[in-house]
């Protein structure tokens, strides 16, 4: 989400004075409105590497998006499946007039494999699996399954050599860092940064829509919660996502863990160590 102009808070954008002079590839450039795929993201992650890597310098992905990050370090392949605008907007409008539920409830019937990952209010990803399941030869979920079994060789079959390191905390330590952290946003501004969002009217579609941060304010300035609401939704859901986060990491990459409990400069030392290793 770092990569829109102006998402600053709800996005945790690291400033120019947490760069450090260190040169920071892929942020800040798109427009809001613009949509952004993984594919879109695969792509162009690959440019910078091959610069950075021609200079002489080792890249550094950072974030907390599993697929993004798979996408690249195991090469993934997204089939380009054919848009149906005109579906796409049939189910938007249903979701509007029945609810999301519903649309979800469409979903569980024809891959009850994808409806298991994706959260029913996620209406962006409901829709694709639907879109995909109508107009491919196989569901979402049986793309998937081709990718697991053709990542079993992962490592030998990447592109790139490379290490994933995780840092991990315990729960309640990682509950209380997310609290805190959505104080720090909402004191920093990010009610009017959700607002000047809320002002565009993007589409539901548009990607910057899936962040946490902005959707969660919408009923607020609609007069049907109140701040504090907003708050505990926010905290609540960045809880949700950390732990599906944690979730992939740990699961669907090979990661090496790294204790959060210890000091950044025990973190770089240690992973120093793998490297040289």
């Amino acid at each position: 989400m770092q990569i829109y102009k102006g998402l600053d808070i709800a996005t945790a954008k690291v400033t120019k004075a947490e760069m450090q002079n260190i040169p920071h590839h892929l942020i800040d450039i798109c427009e809001p409105q613009e949509k952004f795929s993984v594919a879109d993201f695969k792509r162009m992650c690959y440019d910078e590497i091959d610069k950075i890597i021609k200079k002489g310098k080792v890249p550094i992905i950072v974030g907390g998006t599993g697929l993004y990050v798979s996408s690249v370090v195991y090469d993934m392949n997204f089939d380009k499946e054919a848009i149906d605008e005109e579906y796409r907007k049939y189910l938007y409008d249903l979701a509007k007039e029945k609810s999301n539920m519903y649309v979800y409830n469409m979903l569980e019937k024809v891959d009850k494999e994808s409806a298991k990952e994706i959260h029913p209010n996620n209406l962006k990803r409901v829709i694709r699996a639907l879109e995909i399941a109508k107009n491919s030869e196989k569901l979402k979920s049986e793309h998937i399954e081709d990718e697991k079994s053709r990542l079993k060789n992962l490592k030998k079959d990447s592109k790139y050599n490379f290490q994933v390191f995780y840092i991990d905390y315990n729960r309640d330590t990682l509950y209380k860092r997310i609290n805190e952290r959505v104080d720090i946003m909402i004191k920093d501004g990010l009610e009017k940064e959700a607002k000047m969002v809320y002002d565009m009217n993007l589409p539901k579609d548009v990607t910057c829509m899936q962040a946490i941060g902005y959707k969660e304010f919408f009923p607020y300035f609609n007069h049907e919660i109140s701040l504090d609401e907003v708050i505990l939704k926010l905290k609540l859901e960045t809880r949700k996502y950390a732990k599906r986060q944690e979730t992939y990491f740990k699961n669907k990459l090979e990661v090496i863990l790294l204790d959060g409990t210890k000091t950044i400069s025990e973190k770089v030392s240690y992973i120093k160590e793998r490297l040289s290793n």
